[in-house]
């Protein structure tokens, strides 16, 4: 008897893992030419579907040639007038749209093309995290000059908020000016409001020899806004104040600054991957009145197979004013040649 009940309850334990596994695999999604697949949704984001299959594997599909969705489990959703609703996403009778069966309500239709960021919400902390790790090295036989960056990112994404932890450096070696280092890394809170808004605030660090600044650490406050947030296309702006400390040699100085920052993000190809992000900031001296600093990064990313990508990187970065007389008043590099992971 029992060996019988032992036998019970593995055949239970067998049935409820499958059914719980099963359980998430209860999205429907149709195509225009009449084709439909049932997977779970992982993601929508740059016009790719990204879905679980029950095989284990992930797949990706073009958003633009979904006809309609059956989306059961609870997900964030974002449009491009920029309103986020949560929610579940059910076939319409209607070609390329769907109801939005949200919290609060009756179900309301929208066009599939409205719909740009989908992800599930999430109960569990570990599963609201997402991030991406590159590096890159590069040497010139000719001129006996190294370079080698590496550069991380985590997210954790909550209903309205964000934190992005970062971290970026480049270490330079050249035969005449020896080796050169720029880091830069910090904590990044957004707080997104309604009609394409949103709070931000950052604490960061960052020291250049180039520059003869040995640290510079920040706070900041201010607000922005998505000008353009499409399928392939995101843009927005944002301003706001900082105070810093900066420390250069035996020199210490505190400062107010204002901050201007744009952002600009596309997504090129579908298949393969590509997409291409520049993003700058400029920052006027408050107390130190002339004084402007201004910062340029973009990247080009080429994904070669599933969430690895080649990736080409250029930052620039200017003080008119540095704090050692010393220091460079701009510094600048380029990474021909990294491999980022998406994780």
């Amino acid at each position: 008897m029992k060996i019988k009940k032992i036998h019970l309850l593995l055949l239970w334990l067998i049935f409820v893992s499958i059914s719980l596994v099963a359980s998430s695999k209860i999205d429907t999604i149709y195509f225009q030419n009449g084709d439909r697949i049932t997977a779970e949704v992982k993601s929508l984001e740059n016009n790719q579907l990204r879905l679980s299959t029950d095989d284990a594997s992930t797949i990706r599909i073009e958003w633009n040639k979904v006809d309609s969705v059956d989306i059961l489990n609870t997900m964030r959703i974002v449009l491009n007038n920029g309103e986020i609703l949560y929610g579940k996403l059910l076939p319409s009778g209607v070609v390329r749209s769907c109801f939005i069966w949200h919290r609060e309500g009756d179900p309301r239709m929208v066009a599939m093309e409205s719909i740009v960021v989908l992800s599930p919400v999430e109960d569990k902390f570990i599963n609201r995290l997402n991030g991406s790790l590159s590096s890159g090295f590069s040497y010139t036989k000719a001129s006996e000059v190294m370079q080698m960056n590496l550069n991380g990112s985590i997210k954790y994404l909550a209903e309205k908020n964000h934190l992005e932890v970062s971290y970026d450096g480049i270490v330079t070696r050249e035969p005449e000016s020896g080796t050169t280092q720029r880091q830069n890394g910090g904590a990044t809170f957004r707080r997104i409001l309604p009609k394409k808004w949103f709070l931000i605030s950052q604490l960061s660090a960052e020291s250049s020899s180039e520059q003869q600044l040995d640290l510079r650490t920040s706070l900041g406050i201010g607000g922005g806004k998505s000008i353009i947030h499409s399928s392939n296309t995101h843009f927005f702006t944002a301003s706001g104040i900082l105070a810093n400390k900066e420390v250069s040699l035996d020199t210490i100085q505190y400062n107010i600054e204002g901050l201007i920052s744009f952002s600009y993000s596309v997504f090129i190809y579908e298949s393969p991957e590509v997409s291409f992000n520049i993003s700058a900031d400029i920052i006027p001296s408050l107390n130190d009145l002339g004084r402007i600093r201004s910062q340029v990064d973009s990247n080009l990313k080429w994904e070669i197979f599933n969430d690895f990508y080649l990736k080409w990187t250029f930052f620039y970065s200017f003080d008119s004013r540095t704090l050692s007389s010393s220091g460079a008043r701009s510094d600048w590099a380029i990474s021909l040649l990294g491999l980022e992971y998406k994780l």
